[in-house]
């Protein structure tokens, strides 16, 4: 069958991050479900000369819409590059009829378009299952009665959480909806090269009841919905029945769940193996962690995010010391020796005492038991939309200086891994597309 709009979903990052994303599955499933519209999925590789669908190998060049998912900043140069290799106008005014339409949508668009105004045609803000398929319908039509580029532009302005570069780049109507609690995104098909290997992942939550001062979710994805245990219920029992066994919980924490141990439960009772994609240390459980390590987990992630009292309450995270202590005790009580712990640092209110104290909670990982310890530090990159917001990223020279303060007193007993400043740097000047940087990268 002939379907009257093809549109190439594509995720511009790695197969793996693709697959593991369940934005990616959800809209793939809203709009194949829309009469007269295929949807297919592509990926990006930097080796790829040409791009062939995953679902019939359909190369991309006769889709109509080009429609990106972007969840992380620096995906946007793999955007870049695809069209390039592709031969499209990078600008949307130097665009006519013969081109694909290029929609970006994504995680991205939450808290700041305004990096993508120039090269989209459209923008779409928000939860797809409140608008996107009486959008994609819309469109449909205007294909269907052979219109015009600018003439399909003045036909979508009806919907409120679509933006039209360069008519209005600068809107952010972002829709909540509460669709998700009672359908909620469940991955289409599992593979060992995900993130997630051969787990169905399943969304329990959106949005996100915290405020840290450094991330986006707290700020611009609240209120935060979570699904019913019913609905969970229902979903577990249909993955038992078709052989699934291991799945993947997605939220921005588990922890903050209303019916947490609940879900434990379920999934104990049917002997689910499970993960989840994020935890609070402040709210980590015994139940919790005994049925991660039931399910085969042999290392826990937890993050402090500041090493002292005086910049995690600068960053709103509202965990204290004594909280460390309890889950890091608990989680040697448990016999789990591998940990990894995530920090920030990059705050023009830092000093060495701050960089020491996360020295010290180190010392109290090994003084529990744990004797594999890895070190994640990631410089801070103020994000619009965050108390933040009115920040700049230190320049390169800062940065590097307390990197090499940091990795000199954790010194060989950890695994430290600090992110690319260069990379940091770019991933704030993309977010912050608005403002004027006063410094180079070198």
């Amino acid at each position: 069958m002939e379907h009257d709009l093809k549109v190439a979903l594509i995720f511009p990052s790695s197969y793996e991050t693709a697959i593991s994303n369940l934005g990616f599955h959800r809209v793939f499933e809203l709009l194949n479900r829309i009469d007269g519209v295929q949807c297919e999925r592509f990926y990006f590789n930097k080796r790829f000369t040409k791009f062939y669908s995953l679902d019939t190998q359909r190369p991309l060049d006769e889709f109509h819409i080009w429609a990106f998912s972007v969840s992380f900043e620096l995906d946007f140069q793999h955007i870049i590059e695809l069209m390039n290799k592709k031969g499209i106008p990078l600008f949307n005014n130097l665009r006519n009829d013969h081109h694909p339409f290029i929609l970006i949508g994504g995680a991205v668009t939450y808290f700041n378009p305004n990096a993508l105004w120039q090269y989209a045609d459209l923008i779409f803000h928000g939860d797809a299952e409140e608008t996107l398929q009486p959008f994609i319908k819309n469109l449909l039509e205007s294909y269907r009665e052979k219109r015009h580029r600018m003439d399909i532009f003045e036909h979508l302005k009806v919907f409120d959480n679509l933006s039209i570069p360069p008519l209005d780049h600068s809107a952010q109507r972002i829709s909540k909806s509460l669709e998700m609690t009672k359908n909620p995104a469940v991955s289409l098909i599992t593979t060992k090269h995900s993130v997630f290997p051969n787990k169905v992942l399943l969304e329990i939550g959106r949005g996100c009841l915290r405020s840290c001062a450094f991330c986006v979710a707290g700020h611009t994805r609240s209120p935060a919905r979570f699904v019913q245990l019913d609905i969970i219920k229902s979903i577990f029992d249909e993955m038992k029945e078709k052989g699934f066994n291991d799945c993947g919980l997605i939220s921005a924490t588990f922890t903050d769940h209303p019916f947490k141990n609940d879900i434990l439960d379920l999934m104990e009772e049917r002997a689910m193996r499970f993960s989840v994609s994020s935890l609070r240390l402040d709210s980590l459980s015994e139940k919790l962690l005994e049925g991660l390590i039931r399910s085969g987990q042999k290392e826990i992630t937890i993050a402090p995010e500041g090493g002292s009292q005086k910049i995690r309450d600068i960053m709103n995270k509202q965990i204290s010391q004594e909280d460390i202590d309890r889950s890091l005790q608990l989680i040697a009580l448990k016999g789990i020796r591998k940990l990894k712990m995530y920090f920030i640092y990059g705050l023009e209110e830092e000093d060495e005492s701050d960089f020491e104290a996360i020295h010290k909670i180190v010392q109290r990982a090994i003084h529990f038991g744990m004797t594999d310890i890895k070190i994640s530090l990631n410089p801070l990159i103020p994000k619009p939309g965050t108390p933040f917001s009115s920040r700049q990223i230190q320049n390169i020279k800062t940065l590097r200086a307390k990197k090499q303060f940091i990795e000199k007193r954790l010194g060989k007993t950890v695994h430290v891994k600090f992110e690319s400043i260069r990379n940091s740097i770019l991933q704030y000047q993309i977010a912050n597309a608005s403002k004027v940087f006063q410094f180079p990268l070198d």
